[in-house]
């Protein structure tokens, strides 16, 4: 589980730094492929891809206009994404 959150936070990194570079639906399937083997953190899990969700939701704001909005969704995912891998160690 910790390499697939671990790979997850690279997409998210990249599409930050690149909204156009990758699509963060693959990341929120995987998760959602993960959540199901891994129940006993399934609320964990969902948090995180609701928060993908909000941050694939505001790449196309990120790249017309970079605001604070967008780059708040990115954060709130990164930090989740942090919280999840710390928590499988």
């Amino acid at each position: 589980m910790r390499d697939i959150l671990q790979q997850v936070k690279e997409d998210l990194e990249k599409a930050y730094d690149n909204p156009e570079s990758i699509d963060l639906e693959q990341s929120i399937q995987s998760l959602q492929q993960a959540k199901e083997q891994f129940g006993d953190k399934g609320t964990l899990i969902e948090d995180v891809i609701h928060s993908l969700e909000q941050a694939k939701n505001a790449k196309d704001q990120r790249m017309q206009a970079g605001d604070i909005s967008s780059a708040g969704a990115f954060g709130e995912a990164y930090n989740g994404l942090q919280q999840a891998i710390k928590s499988f160690q």
